[in-house]
């Protein structure tokens, strides 16, 4: 056996184990998940961004198996088989991708007081990155006209494959700079909000608590943002590359951890809401010191915290709204561990 072709039969084993471990891992999230799902998704009043939600765990559980099938033996043929395959992959990313940005931008806006400018500024550059990219998906991705799917044959194994057909050159960077710089961008806006607060934060109580800053992180979502870089950043870096086993192994799990992560964005930060508000009564959702520190009769509080404005039982004089993105002002909020009530001015986001 020659080594070409050695080398060929172990990318394709290589390849069809790591669709067994993206299935394995896809599967074990949804299992490990499904009961928050329920809990802070289904159970709830239905909202546009429950169905974002639905968008992104189902739509995108379509792509990553589409990831997990490329180039795999699993998917043998026919050629239409290997045609329906690349579409899904093609067109359930830019879906995916876009509710992702979308969720992203709601959470930001949220983070910077519903600034108007921030949200205008970011849905500009938003829908200008989503026009671009599915106007050259689908002129350049379409295989009935730029793209060849074929089976391919080796030994005993079959497989799909694509190849671009009178593609310019650059067209994939003209796609991936400006998702790059979009979310290069909102995890700016959202680490520059973070450092910002934590300084408040030290101001207020004059001394640093690093397990608080920590916590803060975790709440403001910051790990979803980096991890949309990361995987930005990915996509830019293996544009026009050979890669090698082990950067197909780094691919694959960036991919299926970008994809196990952001629908959690949405059920982690109901999750907290319901938890720090609803639950113990008080306002730390990061996105305020003063529900700690200084609040006092006349003090503000934010209580953004990207979530539905559900008024609970211990919420006086205020006003709710079933969306997402409007909660009630001029609440009072009463709990065991507040030696006053706490009036809280504020909106939600999810």
């Amino acid at each position: 056996m020659s080594s070409d072709l050695k080398s060929v039969l172990e990318s394709i084993v290589l390849n069809d184990y790591l669709s067994l471990a993206v299935v394995t891992a896809v599967g074990y999230d949804y299992i490990l998940n499904f009961s928050r799902e329920i809990e802070y998704v289904w159970r709830k009043p239905w909202t546009w961004v429950s169905t974002i939600f639905v968008v992104l765990r189902y739509i995108g559980l379509c792509w990553i198996m589409t990831v997990a099938l490329t180039d795999s033996t699993f998917v043998p043929g026919p050629p239409e088989a290997c045609t329906v395959l690349y579409l899904v992959f093609i067109w359930g990313f830019v879906v995916f991708l876009s509710a992702t940005d979308l969720v992203m931008i709601l959470r930001v806006y949220a983070m910077w007081n519903r600034s108007r400018l921030i949200l205008y500024t970011l849905l500009f550059i938003y829908v200008l990155q989503n026009i671009s990219s599915v106007i050259l998906d689908g002129v350049y991705n379409n295989p009935d006209t730029h793209d060849s799917v074929t089976v391919a044959r080796i030994v005993n194994f079959s497989f799909c494959i694509n190849k671009p057909v009178n593609v310019p050159l650059g067209l994939s960077l003209s796609i991936l700079i400006p998702r790059l710089f979009l979310a290069t961008t909102l995890m700016s806006l959202a680490v520059l909000q973070t450092l910002k607060q934590s300084v408040e934060m030290y101001r207020a109580t004059q001394q640093w608590q690093p397990n608080r800053y920590m916590q803060k992180l975790v709440k403001d979502g910051i790990l979803y943002f980096i991890v949309n870089v990361l995987f930005q950043v990915n996509d830019v870096l293996i544009y026009g590359t050979p890669l090698r086993n082990t950067s197909i192994i780094l691919n694959t799990f960036i991919y299926t951890a970008f994809y196990t992560l952001i629908p959690r964005f949405i059920i982690n930060i109901r999750e907290l809401y319901d938890r720090d508000i609803h639950g113990r009564f008080h306002i730390d959702t990061g996105f305020g010191v003063q529900s700690w520190s200084n609040a006092g009769p006349d003090a503000t509080v934010s209580a953004m915290v990207f979530v539905e404005g559900n008024q609970g039982p211990e919420v006086e004089d205020g006003m709710s709204n079933s969306g997402d993105l409007q909660v009630e002002t001029g609440r009072r909020v009463h709990g065991p561990d507040l030696n006053e009530d706490i009036p809280i001015r504020g909106s939600v986001g999810v």
